[in-house]
């Protein structure tokens, strides 16, 4: 065999095995390959761990400082229920009247009033969400008090509150405008009546009346020494209730005696808005009944009587004719249910604010509403006439309301009957 053929045949023997050879190599290369990836995404894995890692640190260190913190606060917290506790604050849910309010109101500008004491700001106001120079001396106008609040008693004693103002027995309402204007029906002509076959039917004519009530705005100012000013817990407890009231009595006064001449309201008792008593009896409980009857004549629903404390007291000392002594108002007539007197099924409302020998009995629920314009706002100036000079504060109280009543037989006002010597 020649050389030749000899390498011919043996390189054909060893193709296969070359073959192998080549695709060892290329496997080799391959997981050599896939080894290094792996390896890189080994260390890809190792990184995002460590970076996880140093996350996870930086968030427990921030957790313990949260909860160091909650844990100081919580203990502030607790301090200041504490501290409330002794001072008698009663924590809980409860009706908002409107002291309540004025007073949250106070509360909440706490900050705006100190910072306006210390003359870091010029003015503060605040609204409601439904009211002499002040100092520390005079029963009036307090004019030269120099002594710090907290020297004193705590708390302030205040005049006697009203328990009854006449807004509590109306219904309320709103407004936007200067004016309140309804529609109400008239007298007309004509009248439906039976009417025969063929005959032309009668005719009717309905009127209505467009009618407009003004909005008139009842005020008032007052005086507080700076001094006094910064005492903002003592004086929120005294504006929350004295302030209110003092507007509410002449508020009283208007919706009953107002004369309707501009800037008064026109009220129940100014001539047009009420029927007056028609009876003769002189028993005042008869006087009662048969203004009851009167309204009720007029289809109108009698709901409220109201009288002065001391007319309501005679009213219960009722005695027996004939000089027997012993106290006989009519059972049929007149009832006494939970501490409320009932006359005729009406209940009867005693307040200061009645004029004295005088009765109402009205619809208070039909006859009138009470609408808001503005609410009670309460205001601080510093600017006002020698405030600056005086070191003094201007505190201005004032509400916008209308008192619409709807016809003059919702209402009957009479005087009891008095004997003449």
């Amino acid at each position: 065999m020649e050389v030749k053929e000899l390498k011919d045949t043996l390189a054909e023997e060893l193709k296969p095995v070359a073959e192998e050879v080549k695709g060892a190599k290329k496997a080799a290369e391959d997981a050599k390959k896939a080894s290094d990836t792996a390896t890189e995404e080994a260390k890809k894995a190792s990184d995002k761990a460590g970076t996880i890692e140093e996350k996870v640190n930086t968030i427990t260190i921030w957790q313990k400082s949260k909860d160091d913190a909650d844990k100081k606060n919580q203990e502030a917290l607790d301090e200041l229920i504490a501290a409330k506790d002794k001072k008698g604050v009663v924590v809980g849910t409860e009706q908002k009247s409107f002291r309540s309010l004025l007073a949250e109101s106070i509360e909440e500008n706490k900050d705006a009033i100190e910072r306006f004491a210390t003359k870091s700001a010029r003015e503060v106001s605040f609204q409601m969400k439904a009211v002499g120079d002040m100092t520390l001396v005079s029963a009036t106008t307090f004019p030269t008090a120099d002594v710090s609040i907290t020297d004193l008693r705590p708390g302030i004693i205040e005049q006697p509150r009203r328990r009854l103002h006449i807004r509590q027995l109306l219904t309320g309402g709103s407004m936007s405008g200067s004016h309140y204007a309804y529609v109400k029906e008239i007298a007309g002509e004509g009248a439906i009546a039976p009417t025969a076959e063929g005959a032309a039917k009668p005719r009717l004519d309905l009127r209505l009346q467009e009618v407009s009530t003004p909005s008139q705005t009842i005020a008032g100012i007052v005086k507080v020494s700076r001094k006094m000013l910064r005492d903002v817990a003592g004086l929120t407890t005294f504006l929350q209730s004295r302030l209110p009231e003092k507007l509410l009595r002449v508020e009283d006064d208007q919706l009953i005696n107002g004369d309707g001449v501009s800037p008064n309201i026109s009220g129940i008792t100014d001539a047009g808005n009420y029927t007056p008593y028609a009876g003769t009896t002189q028993v005042w409980v008869e006087q009662l009944v048969d203004a009851v009857t009167q309204l009720e004549d007029a289809d109108r629903d009698a709901n409220g009587i109201l009288v002065r404390p001391s007319d309501y007291a005679t009213l219960l000392l009722n005695r027996a004719a004939g000089g027997a002594g012993t106290y006989d108002l009519p059972r049929e007539l007149v009832t006494y249910i939970n501490g409320q007197l009932y006359v005729a099924g009406v209940p009867v409302f005693k307040s200061t604010a009645a004029n004295p020998g005088q009765f109402i009995v009205g619809d208070w629920v039909q006859g009138a509403n009470l609408i808001i314009q503005e609410p009670p706002i309460l205001q601080f100036f510093e600017q006002d006439e020698d405030n600056v000079q005086k070191n003094m504060v201007t505190v201005r109280i004032e509400e916008t309301i209308a008192f619409p009543i709807y016809g003059n037989d919702y209402f009957i006002v009479g005087d009891f009957y008095t004997p003449t010597t």
